[in-house]
């Protein structure tokens, strides 16, 4: 005599279903929680290194500021360093490039950082003089900028612009100071020193070619000093 074989009952087999659909949605929710917060952090990531690569070009650009006037394509002067000349220029200054062992004095080069529709740009001119119009190269720094201020400081006194309009000193400010405030709250200050702090006339009339000026050494002899 055979004995029946025993199944599950519809009971059981729901059951069965519902608990194995309550470990997967916890399961699933747990790696949905993973995968959010592993997505987050790398995009905490990627905007923390944009913002460290574009500190970086605005350090290299400040730390090779030279004190050396332009004249642009009309033939307009304009100072090694200027700041507010428009409503969206918000830095305009003379550059050289890095000097390399035995070549050729490094190249010059104008750069002009400006605020445009929450993005903060820079533009490159080379050669500095008789520029055109639109710049050689163009670069995004940091988008979504709700604010950008450039403050110049020297002898322990700070000023919105530069030249400053209080005093008849237009040598070059011995640091800049940067704050950026950006759409998602975050804010950052950086002060960079700069190579030549303080020293120079930023008024000093632009050639536009390399000029000699003679200089005396304590002896009587003069010297040919080159300026670019």
């Amino acid at each position: 005599m055979r004995r029946a074989t025993r199944g599950f009952t519809l009971l059981e087999l729901l059951v069965a279903m519902a608990i194995f659909a309550f470990i997967g949605i916890m399961a699933y929710g747990g790696l949905a929680a993973m995968i959010k917060s592993s997505e987050g952090s790398r995009e905490v990531r990627e905007q923390l290194a944009a913002m460290q690569r574009g500190l970086r070009v605005l350090d290299d650009d400040l730390t090779l500021l030279v004190n050396r006037p332009v004249r642009d394509g009309l033939g307009s002067p304009h100072l090694a360093l200027m700041s507010g000349r428009d409503g969206s220029t918000l830095l305009e200054f003379t550059r050289s490039s890095r000097v390399r062992p035995g070549l050729a004095p490094a190249p010059l080069s104008r750069i002009r950082y400006r605020l445009e529709e929450g993005v903060l740009l820079r533009e490159e001119w080379n050669p500095p003089d008789a520029a055109q119009l639109e710049p050689d190269l163009v670069m995004t720094l940091w988008p979504n900028v709700t604010q950008a201020v450039f403050r110049f400081l020297r002898d322990g006194e700070e000023s919105a612009t530069w030249p400053p309009s209080d005093d008849g000193n237009t040598t070059l400010p011995q640091a800049i100071s940067v704050q950026l405030v950006f759409k998602d709250g975050r804010e950052i200050t950086q002060v960079m020193l700069l190579p030549d702090a303080g020293q120079g006339d930023a008024m000093t009339p632009a050639s536009g070619t390399n000029s000699g000026t003679p200089k005396s050494d304590p002896e009587g002899q003069t010297k040919d000093t080159v300026t670019q």
